[in-house]
């Protein structure tokens, strides 16, 4: 008889589901479900529309603030720290908006969450999925980011069940005292690097699995090409930000039942963590630039059937939701492939933070912006029509850079050069 021994798995996925835990609390309890907090406190407080997106605006204000540090802090502290403070921080702002009366303390919650979401999400865990994975990363990193969208699933319903039953406040008792739990797994499941623990970063090639050929750096960006990248992540902050924060507003003003809504945005959790496991895939498959279109596309179909809200159909609702999901990496992943695409690997860990950077001053810009318009016209749908705009535009900025970048790398380079796919070939042998 013979027996065969099983691979123990390498630890780089217990990683990955370090990080996928710490996203589960930063941006899938803290910043995606609170879609449901946000009409409930409106109502209770009485608040105008514009002072319920102020309530996010201040949340990506903070992100913003973050953003500036969290470099420094993960070379200082350590990634393992820096993502478990960030996933506490976020329990600790559910305290404070269980216990907020007033707008600023509403504020002042959501500055918690800020510095929580940024402190444990994309770009610590962009480092991490970097450091302990040398083939397969775009796999890794949409495995890891699915974890904001499992959060997504069943906390709608059940935080619903609890506002009705119990009050808001215990629903975010409850939420607060579940994170600060994920945050001790966090602390003990991600390491800083394999050679902590003597290992070396994991290779799919040992799996069986070719992995991506290598690829040399490519050329540094000009300025105005950084200029346009930057305002294209600015432009995907609209979409991305305040046009998944206020869906659950949208809907609820044009009629349909709270309850059904909470449902959607439950189903919107399965879209989520599907999305983002395929968008990894495409990405590694198919190449940057033709990813894009991908992702773009489905953001595209999602505003779009946004604006078709007022028509009150079941089915618009769940087909914009579908689009969304598989989208949303737009916002997640999209920006690690794009550093790592048009970046050195010296210069990665700045694109990622700077790239995060802009997308965040445009959640912040635009952020205001659906509540005023609501304020204003009587609706949310305007602001969704602009936010096709955005993404199309984005779009076009996107590829633009990845072809500029492309023709300057053939004219200046007579070696390796892209191919029209956006992945990189490895020199010829001679």
């Amino acid at each position: 008889m013979t027996l065969v021994r099983l691979r123990r798995p390498h630890y780089a996925w217990m990683v990955c589901l370090g990080g996928a835990l710490s996203l589960f609390s930063t941006v899938g309890l803290g910043v995606n479900v609170f879609t449901i907090y946000q009409p409930e406190i409106i109502a209770l407080r009485d608040f105008t529309n514009a002072q319920g997106s102020w309530i996010t605006t201040t949340r990506s204000l903070f992100i913003l603030v973050a953003l500036l540090t969290v470099n420094f802090l993960c070379r200082k502290l350590g990634l393992r720290l820096v993502m478990g403070l960030g996933t506490a921080l976020v329990g600790l702002s559910c305290l404070a908006f269980a216990f907020a009366r007033s707008f600023p303390s509403y504020c002042f919650a959501a500055a918690l969450t800020g510095l929580g979401y940024c402190y444990g999400g994309m770009v610590p865990l962009s480092l991490a999925i970097g450091a302990w994975f040398q083939d397969r990363r775009n796999l890794a990193l949409g495995l890891a980011t699915a974890g904001s969208g499992v959060s997504t699933i069943f906390a709608p319903l059940l935080i619903t069940r609890i506002i009705r039953s119990q009050g808001m406040r215990a629903a975010f008792l409850w939420e607060g005292a579940t994170i600060l739990a994920v945050a001790v797994a966090v602390l003990a499941l991600v390491r800083n690097d394999p050679a902590a623990l003597g290992l070396r970063p994991y290779r799919a090639g040992s799996a069986g699995w070719s992995g991506s050929a290598p690829r040399p750096d490519p050329l540094p960006l000009s300025r105005l090409q950084w200029a346009v990248l930057f305002f294209a992540a600015l432009l995907v902050g609209g979409p991305g930000g305040p046009g998944f924060s206020h869906l659950t507003v949208l809907y609820t003003s044009e009629g349909y039942d709270p309850v059904t809504v909470a449902a959607l945005m439950s189903y919107a959790g399965v879209a989520i963590c599907v999305g983002k496991i395929i968008c990894g895939q495409v990405y590694d498959r198919l190449g940057g630039r033709r990813g894009n279109y991908y992702a773009f596309g489905m953001v595209l179909v999602c505003m779009s059937l946004c604006c078709l809200a007022p028509l009150g159909t079941i089915a618009l609702p769940v087909l914009a939701i579908t689009a969304l999901g598989l989208g949303l990496p737009v916002s997640a992943v999209s920006p690690t492939v794009w550093a790592a695409d048009l970046t050195s690997a010296a210069g990665y860990a700045g694109a990622v933070r700077s790239i995060n950077i802009a997308y965040t001053v445009g959640v912040l810009v635009f952020g205001p912006m659906p509540g005023i318009l609501a304020d204003r016209l009587g609706s949310y749908v305007p602001a969704y029509g602009l936010f096709v705009l955005f993404s199309g535009a984005a779009l076009l900025l996107v590829q633009r850079t990845y072809t500029r970048a492309g023709l300057r790398w053939q004219a200046l380079t007579p070696g390796p050069a892209p191919s029209p796919t956006g992945r990189w070939r490895p020199p010829p042998r001679r």
